[in-house]
C-alpha cells in the first residue's frame, strides 16, 4: 500500500479505535501521555513519524541552527514531525516558521513532547500541532537539537521514524510501522462494527443484547 493511502485511511479513523486494536494485539503502551494534546479539538493528524530529539542547553554552548536546518530540509512527504524535548518544560520547541517549512515539504503535522508557540499563526494556517505546553520563549540557545531520524520517546511511547502517528481530539497513538497495514484493516472493521452497534442502540436495542452480538466497546 502506498504511504499516502495508508495515512489518508488512518486519518479517516479515530485514535480510540486504533488504541483498542493495539490493546487487543497486546501492545498496551502505544498511547501517548494525555498531556500532549492538539491546539484545538478539531486538530487531526495521521502520518509517518520523522523524529528528532534535543535537550536543554548550557549557557556556553553555541546554537544548533545547522542541525535544525538539516532536519527541516529532510522532512519527507506524508510525515509527522515528532519532537522529544527531553522533558524541557520552559521553551517552545516548535513554531510557525518550522510549520511552514515542514508543510512545504509535504509534512502533515507535528507532535511535540514539549512546547509550541505562534499559536494564532498555526491556527490561521490550519497546520495540526499537538504539544504539551505553549510558550513564547525561543528555544534558541536554551535547547539544542542533538539528532534526528532515530528512535525517541514521545509521552512515554517509543517512536521510530516511519511509525504511524494518529492524533485527534482524544490524543495521540503510535502504530509500529511493521504492522501498520494489518492494524489499519482491523481498525476499519472495528469502526464498521461500532457504526452498526450504534444504529441498533439508537433504535432502542438493549445494550446487553447488542454488545453480545458485536463484542466491541
Amino acid at each position: 500500500m502506498e504511504l499516502h493511502e495508508l495515512c489518508d485511511r488512518f486519518a479517516a479513523l479515530y485514535s480510540a479505535a486504533v488504541g483498542d486494536v493495539l490493546d487487543k494485539r497486546g501492545l498496551r503502551n502505544q498511547i501517548v501521555d494525555g498531556g500532549i494534546q492538539g491546539l484545538t479539538l478539531e486538530d487531526r493528524v495521521a502520518g509517518a513519524a520523522f523524529t528528532c530529539k534535543g535537550a536543554p542547553a548550557t549557557e556556553p554552548e553555541g546554537d544548533d541552527w545547522d542541525m535544525r536546518k538539516q532536519f527541516l530540509d529532510e522532512i519527507p512527504e506524508h510525515s509527522v514531525a515528532v519532537v522529544d524535548s527531553s522533558g524541557d518544560q520552559y521553551a517552545a520547541h516548535w513554531g510557525e516558521l518550522m510549520s511552514t517549512a515542514a508543510r512545504g515539504r509535504g509534512c502533515r503535522g507535528a507532535v511535540i513532547d514539549g512546547g509550541t508557540r505562534d499559536v494564532p499563526k498555526l491556527l490561521e494556517m490550519g497546520f495540526p500541532v499537538f504539544s504539551r505546553h505553549r510558550s513564547p520563549v525561543s528555544s534558541i540557545l536554551r535547547w539544542r537539537m542533538t539528532g534526528f531520524g532515530h528512535p525517541v520517546m514521545l509521552g512515554g511511547v517509543l517512536v521510530r521514524t516511519g511509525d504511524i502517528i494518529v492524533g485527534d481530539s482524544d490524543g495521540v497513538v503510535v502504530v509500529p510501522a511493521e504492522i501498520a497495514e494489518a492494524v489499519l484493516g482491523e481498525v476499519e472493521s472495528l469502526a464498521e462494527a461500532e457504526t452498526a452497534m450504534r444504529a441498533e442502540l439508537l433504535a432502542g436495542g438493549k445494550f446487553s443484547t447488542v454488545y453480545d452480538r458485536y463484542q466491541v466497546g
